[in-house]
């Protein structure tokens, strides 16, 4: 038995010395059987928590029949001035919805003119619906590749709506 316990020890100084004398301890792993921890490896930084290697969360997306698209407009996306939040507006599922007192011609050549300003190209516009509505598409793909937002002009009463989508894969900033 004191043999074996005396070869043990033995086999534990080797390895010791082994680990001390400048051989490779991967990254994170204890040091062996109590032997002091070189210097060396006190310049390796301890691995990342993974709250803060995490990736930015992305934004929250809907999925529609559009395709999918952002839950709220970024912060950079243009909004009619003196337009009030239409929520509930439209059962369907939008980024943005706004009213405005202005007509549909007057808020699509503002918006056509301000998305123009971001990098967002007008690549087609409906002619009036029966009931006045305007559906105008945007190409975004300056911004972001396969960026692009549909902004549907819908007259109701005195009020212009706006129901904006705006595409996942844009920038949400």
């Amino acid at each position: 038995m004191r043999a074996r316990l005396a070869a043990c020890a033995a086999l534990a100084l080797v390895l010791g010395a082994c680990t001390a004398g400048g051989a490779a301890t991967p990254p994170g792993s204890p040091p062996a059987s109590g032997a002091a921890t070189p210097q060396a490896s006190a310049a390796v930084p301890p691995p990342a928590s993974p709250v803060a290697s995490a990736p930015a969360s992305p934004a929250p997306t809907a999925v529609t029949s559009w395709g999918p698209i952002l839950d709220r407009v970024p912060a950079s996306f243009p909004r009619y001035p003196g337009a009030a939040d239409a929520n509930g507006a439209t059962s369907d599922t939008v980024t943005q919805s706004i009213s405005t007192s202005a007509s549909v011609s007057t808020v699509s050549g503002w918006y056509t003119g301000a998305l123009a300003s971001l990098g967002y190209k007008q690549t087609s516009i409906s002619n009036p619906a029966e009931d006045g509505s305007v559906v105008a598409e945007f190409d975004g793909g300056s911004l972001a590749a396969g960026c692009r937002a549909q902004l549907t002009y819908r007259p109701m009463g005195a009020l212009t709506f706006v129901f904006v989508l705006v595409g996942a894969a844009c920038p949400s900033d």
